[in-house]
């Protein structure tokens, strides 16, 4: 095989060419070279070394270092500083110009180590040094800088979402938000109601790369059985009694290009599931009462306070559906886990409040204190309910503990006082208001000793359909 020096030096025998090779690379080197004897007297010197010095190859040569040293050519030599110390030393040399180098001399022994041979030095001009030192520092303070203010751009995005937090259990999980977005696989966020799953699975698609694109949601648990697969997959014309001419596009449709939010995953039924699954595996899909497949590019963003793998065991939710989702599994902590993001939340409350009455009200330390203590069973969600009621219900400018104890105490007790028999026929209410006020309550404690809208139904021995338009006529109210 052709050595690579033969192309460099073609011409003489191996030895030679060896050798002009290494000659020619020590005389190219732009930092100096010189070789001494054991006593100190210039043997080699490179190009460069002239050039640093400031005396011709054939002077250089034959003289001593301690010589230079006295004429002035270099204010100390770390040739004679590695001969008296038999070891490699490292000097700053000041130049006859002014120039300040860093000489580096090592000794070279035989094989014995019991005779110096030589002392072979280089140097190094110390002003390059600090150049390239100045350029590096220049560029980690760009960096620096850069960071800061990709970390101030992050904090805005999520600002903007609503998904507000700044302690140190939470900063990790806004890491692991920023992290994933990007990859554009199915996630699954779990947690109580009331944390913010919603706010976490839009912070997940502003920012990805589909952030200019459409985010869908659809709450699986406000959706009667019947009409799921409609609304989630879309039908077409005359796929049902009063279906819309030339159909109608499903929530999957409207997301293509960007993230479907399916919140409430486990209230899925098991029949939209399998759709679920052939569209997450294949990516397609076909409308109801339409024969052919559609295609589209849609990311699958899921959430659930139910335990999923509760609902596999008792054949309420499909395994193999349920793993597909759980690529990356995102779970939120309730509020009473973070006390530390309630100063934050109330300061973040109370500033669209402003904003939203055009006023400006504050709130005491000790009336945050009050705040903290509490162990927000709604979590997120409640907590901005009682501090919006706090805001419109105090006369004063400034919210007080009084304030927050009278509220907490109101939300503890409302909606969890019997109905006494009594008290609605004082009230006026006619038989069919006071039926309906009884139903609500009804359906909305059967609702959360459940944890869904099925179970609910089931308990209560009705119409999961029943339980759904209950529910969303009192969150209306």
């Amino acid at each position: 095989m052709e050595r690579w020096f033969d192309k460099i030096f073609p011409v003489g025998d191996p030895a030679n060419q060896q050798s002009r090779f290494y000659k020619f690379m020590v005389e190219s080197l732009g930092d100096e070279i010189l070789v001494t004897d054991s006593r100190g007297v210039v043997i080699f010197a490179n190009p460069a070394s002239t050039t640093l010095i400031g005396l011709p190859i054939n002077e250089l040569i034959g003289k001593r270092t301690s010589e230079l040293v006295d004429e002035g050519y270099f204010s100390v030599s770390s040739t004679d500083e590695a001969i008296k110390a038999g070891r490699t030393v490292s000097v700053l040399q000041t130049m006859r110009n002014g120039r300040t180098l860093l000489a580096t001399s090592v000794p070279i022994f035989d094989n014995d180590y019991d005779k110096l041979n030589m002392i072979i030095t280089t140097s190094k001009d110390i002003d390059e040094i600090n150049d390239l030192l100045t350029t590096i520092n220049r560029q980690e303070q760009e960096l620096k800088l850069r960071g800061e203010a990709l970390d101030a751009l992050r904090e805005d995005i999520f600002d903007d979402v609503g998904f507000i937090t700044r302690s140190a259990q939470m900063t990790g999980i806004k890491d692991l938000l920023v992290r994933i977005a990007p990859l554009d696989v199915t996630v699954l966020i779990d947690g109580e109601t009331g944390v913010g799953k919603g706010l976490a699975a839009r912070s997940i698609h502003r920012f990805s790369k589909r952030k200019n694109g459409p985010f869908v949601r659809i709450n699986c648990g406000a959706i009667p059985e019947t009409l799921m697969e409609s609304i989630l997959f879309g039908y077409d014309s005359g796929a049902f009694t009063g279906a819309e001419k030339g159909g109608k596009h499903g929530k999957l449709e409207l997301a293509d290009g960007g993230t479907l939010f399916l919140d409430e995953i486990s209230e899925l039924p098991l029949a939209s599931q399998v759709k679920l699954l052939e569209f997450i595996q294949e990516g397609v899909f076909s409308r109801v009462g339409g024969g052919g497949e559609k295609k589209v590019d849609v990311r699958i963003v899921a959430a659930t306070n139910a335990d999923l793998r509760e609902r596999c065991d008792a054949g309420l939710f499909r395994k193999d559906l349920y793993f597909r989702l759980n690529v990356i599994p995102v779970h939120l902590p309730a509020l009473r886990e973070r006390a530390g993001d309630i100063d934050t939340l109330v300061t973040y409350f109370i500033s669209k409040l402003n904003v939203k009455y055009r006023t400006v009200k504050t709130i005491s330390t000790p009336a945050i204190h009050a705040l903290m203590a509490y162990s927000w069973p709604g979590n997120v969600r409640e907590l901005e309910h009682v501090i919006e009621r706090l805001y419109v219900t105090s006369e004063d400018i400034r919210i007080e503990k009084e304030n927050v104890d009278e509220a907490l105490r109101e939300g503890a007790t409302k909606g969890e006082e019997p109905l006494p028999v009594e008290s609605v026929v004082l009230s006026g209410a006619s038989l069919t208001e006071a039926c309906r006020q009884f139903k609500d309550r009804l359906v909305k404690k059967a609702y959360e000793m459940t944890g869904n809208t099925y179970k609910a139904a089931s308990l209560l021995k009705v119409d999961q359909s029943t339980v759904v338009r209950i529910m969303n006529r009192t969150k209306e109210n």
